[in-house]
């Protein structure tokens, strides 16, 4: 007879899957901003952001929670955008400014110093759309990612772009020989310590 051990009724599963965002148009807000460099040196505005109202209110807050309780040190915050800020970027980077600022009767102040952190608690419009790639192992899962920040207010007439699948047979991993291609596209996780408190941006 296997007996039931204390605490099991409270305790959560851990079954190695977690709940996929649906594509769709959130109200979100931002929990940490910077800059930072890319691989191949380029600059990037970099957002950690949440799901700010609904049904999947905190979506990344609770998936973060939960990765932690399996394995703190390799828990990772999952609600990242990035955006090249130079160049090709620079349009797209005043698009996310402009949509930020409509969003919350708000001028960014360019000129101060740690400007990042007037962001923080801000909230903005975004379109998530379902895009698959392949794995080093060659595997082809399907994420949901931020697609494009729009202003709040705009979410009502925006579209929700097509699922981007790869083709059946192509292998898409990515050459390393070849150079970063902009993208406003989020790519990645972030490591961050406990929590996301005010001690100072945790991008590492």
């Amino acid at each position: 007879m296997i007996r039931k051990p204390s605490g099991y009724d409270e305790a959560p599963a851990y079954t190695g899957e977690f709940q996929q965002l649906p594509k769709g148009k959130y109200v979100c807000v931002i929990k940490q901003v910077a800059t930072m460099n890319s691989k191949n040196g380029n600059e990037q505005f970099v957002i950690l952001y949440d799901i700010a109202e609904g049904e999947y209110k905190d979506f990344y807050q609770k998936m973060f929670d939960a990765d932690k309780s399996q394995n703190p040190s390799e828990a990772k915050w999952r609600g990242v955008f990035k955006q090249n800020m130079d160049g090709k970027g620079t349009p797209w980077l005043k698009g996310i400014i402009t949509s930020i600022e409509r969003s919350n009767n708000f001028i960014f102040p360019w000129d101060k110093e740690k400007n990042e952190a007037t962001l923080k608690g801000k909230r903005f419009g975004g379109i998530f759309w379902r895009r698959q790639y392949q794995k080093d192992d060659g595997s082809r899962p399907i994420i949901t990612e931020l697609y494009r920040i729009r202003s709040v207010a705009s979410l009502a007439e925006a579209e929700i772009p097509e699922d981007s699948l790869l083709p059946e047979t192509q292998d898409t991993r990515p050459d390393p020989a070849q150079a970063e291609t902009p993208s406003f596209v989020g790519d990645g996780f972030m490591n961050i310590p406990d929590g996301i408190g005010d001690n100072g941006i945790p991008f590492l």
